[in-house]
C-alpha cells in the first residue's frame, strides 16, 4: 500500500491580504488601467465601466474606490507626480558634484517634458481644469505640490557654490514646467516641423538660461 508523503512541498501558502491591502491593490490596478484609457480616449472619452471591466473588476468596485472617472484621473496624475519625484530624488541623491547634479536634473526634466505620455496626460489635465471647477481645484493642489517638491530639489542644488539661479526656486519650477510643457505640446502638434530632439534641446537651453553651473 503506497504511503502518503508527509514532506513539505516547498511552496508556502499565499498570504491572505488584509482588507486594506486588497483595497490598495484594487486601486493600484484601476489607476494603471485608467491611465491607459485616459491616454487613448482622453478624460471625456474614457468610460468608467469599461475601465473597471478591463481591470477585471465590477462597476461597483470602481465606485467604491473613486467617486467616478474624474477622481480616478486625478489619482493617475498624483501617481505620475509621485513617480517623477522619486526618480528625481534617486537621480540626484548620490552625486556629490553640484555641477553634475544640475546637468542630470536638466536632462531629466528635458526627458520628462518631451515624454509622450506625460505631454498627453498633462494637456488633458489642463483642458479638464478649464471646464470643471472640481478638476481645477485638483490642478491647483497638484501645482502647489509641484512647487513644494520641485522647489526643494532646486534649493538643494543651490546649496552648492557651483550652482546659481536667476530665479527663486519656486519661480524656477513654475517657469520651467509650464514653458517647457507648452513647447512640448506644440512639438507634438507640429510633428516634423519641430522635432522632439530640437524641443529637448530648447528645454535644456531654457534651463541653462535660468539656472547654471560654474
Amino acid at each position: 500500500m503506497p504511503l502518503t508523503s508527509t514532506k513539505p512541498t516547498g511552496t508556502k501558502p499565499r498570504k491572505r491580504l488584509t482588507r486594506e491591502e486588497s483595497r490598495a491593490q484594487t486601486r493600484a490596478t484601476l489607476v494603471a488601467v485608467g491611465r491607459r484609457h485616459f491616454l487613448r480616449y482622453g478624460l471625456g472619452g474614457a468610460v468608467a465601466e469599461k475601465i473597471a471591466e478591463d481591470a477585471g473588476f465590477s462597476r461597483g468596485a470602481l465606485y467604491s474606490n473613486f467617486d467616478g472617472k474624474e477622481e480616478l484621473f486625478v489619482a493617475v496624475i498624483h501617481e505620475e507626480q509621485a513617480r517623477h519625484l522619486n526618480f528625481f530624488r534617486s537621480l540626484l541623491k548620490d552625486e556629490p558634484s553640484g555641477k553634475k547634479r544640475a546637468k542630470k536634473f536638466r536632462d531629466a526634466i528635458a526627458d520628462l517634458m518631451t515624454d509622450h505620455d506625460w505631454i498627453v496626460l498633462r494637456a488633458e489635465f489642463e483642458v479638464a481644469a478649464l471646464r470643471s471647477e472640481r478638476i481645477r481645484q485638483s490642478f491647483v493642489e497638484v501645482h502647489r505640490q509641484q512647487l513644494r517638491d520641485g522647489g526643494e530639489l532646486v534649493r538643494d542644488l543651490l546649496r552648492s557654490p557651483e550652482v546659481t539661479s536667476k530665479l527663486m526656486p519656486d519661480d524656477f519650477i513654475t517657469v520651467i514646467i509650464n514653458l517647457a510643457h507648452g513647447l512640448a505640446v506644440t512639438q507634438r502638434i507640429l510633428g516634423a516641423e519641430l522635432s522632439q530632439k530640437s524641443t529637448r534641446s530648447l528645454v535644456q537651453s531654457l534651463f541653462d538660461h535660468l539656472l547654471w553651473s560654474t
